[in-house]
């Protein structure tokens, strides 16, 4: 299908979640704004999703996807919202089900997605998808590059209140902090469990980094966290430092401020990657490339192939004991020793 004759005036772009997929997604607002400069720029996204977007240059609003349990008529009437925008393009960035719903009864006169199979009959516009595993925000730009829209490179972006910075310069003004040798986070956190390094590990590399280096470690978590990290800390607390408690948008701050994250598939290393801190990101049942962006000597990756993975399970199924001829559980991190991080943060220090 060809693409409208006339520029568009208004662009709805679509992405519900995540956290780390949005971020990824900022390439492609600064390659629209860039292309379409006289346009409006809208997104809709989740509460959630909203700080990573909230001061985006390239974009003119951020629009709140109604939180469950939303009614069937607020559904409706946020619907008609949308569709009184009279939006000329539309874009949907995941192609998941609501958000192709979405999609559709906006009514655009252009609807682009990724043609997959149960959800391609909400654009009329479908795009095939690249099957080649690639960095996840050169998938994104894959969709407006089929729209004919130029790309301005793959760095995400994100744009910080200049108080969350503040409090940031605040916590690493402390003597404490001030005097460390390295600023080093730690990351141990992660949305599934397949993701985690395992815990032993994490005070291992504590250890190691304090008898290396001389240097205290800053834990990082988030709300609902404080268990994962307390057993961490747990008989190394005098070795490491702890992150206060944050919002996104201070704890995306904090992150700016460090030498280098050492942490597990997820938000934090996705902030780093934003803001160019180093990054060491401990990948399992995930493929390191795609959310690890290319060429960047500051964003390396350390992976484990086993001949089961990367499999991309969010759980892994084997026993915590392997039997005979099989893996033992989340192997594939546990793989990845406490020294050979260890190995790789030295390099990446090194000026």
């Amino acid at each position: 299908m060809s693409l409208p004759a006339a520029e568009p005036k208004r662009i709805l772009l679509i992405r519900l979640k995540g956290i780390g997929d949005v971020i990824l997604s900022t390439p492609l607002f600064r390659a629209l704004k860039k292309k379409y400069p006289s346009a409006q720029i809208d997104m809709v996204t989740r509460t959630l999703c909203e700080p990573i977007v909230r001061h985006n240059p390239y974009l003119n609003r951020v629009i709140i996807y109604p939180e469950k349990p939303a009614s069937f008529g607020q559904m409706a009437r946020f619907v008609k919202r949308l569709r009184d925008e009279q939006y000329d393009w539309v874009v949907d960035l995941a192609a998941e089900p609501r958000s192709a719903w979405l999609t559709f009864f906006t009514g655009a006169p252009l609807r682009a997605g990724y043609a997959f199979h149960l959800r391609q009959w909400a654009f009329n516009r479908r795009i095939p998808k690249n099957k080649i595993r690639k960095y996840q925000a050169e998938v994104n730009l894959d969709i407006i590059r089929a729209l004919g829209v130029p790309d301005q490179g793959n760095q995400t972006e994100i744009v910080l209140d200049r108080d969350v910075k503040v409090l940031a310069e605040q916590y690493f003004a402390q003597a404490e902090i001030k005097n460390l040798k390295f600023r080093i986070g730690l990351n141990p956190t992660g949305t599934w469990p397949s993701k985690r390094w395992p815990l032993a590990h994490w005070k291992e590399l504590i250890e190691l980094i304090n008898e290396e280096l001389g240097v205290k470690p800053i834990l990082f978590g988030g709300p609902g966290e404080e268990g994962l990290i307390n057993e961490i800390r747990a008989g190394v607390e005098d070795l490491s430092l702890l992150k206060p408690p944050t919002t996104l948008s201070q704890a995306a701050a904090f992150v700016s401020n460090l030498d280098l994250l050492i942490g597990n598939d997820g938000t934090p290393q996705h902030l780093a990657q934003a803001f160019g801190t180093k990054s060491l990101t401990l990948c399992g049942p995930h493929w390191g490339m795609s959310w690890t962006k290319p060429g960047d000597v500051r964003h390396r990756y350390l992976q484990y192939f086993l001949d089961c993975g990367p499999c991309d399970l969010n759980a892994c199924p084997f026993p915590v004991k392997a039997e005979q001829g099989g893996h033992a559980h989340q192997e594939c991190l546990m793989k990845i020793t406490p020294k050979t991080v260890l190995g790789a943060l030295k390099e990446m220090l090194q000026p």
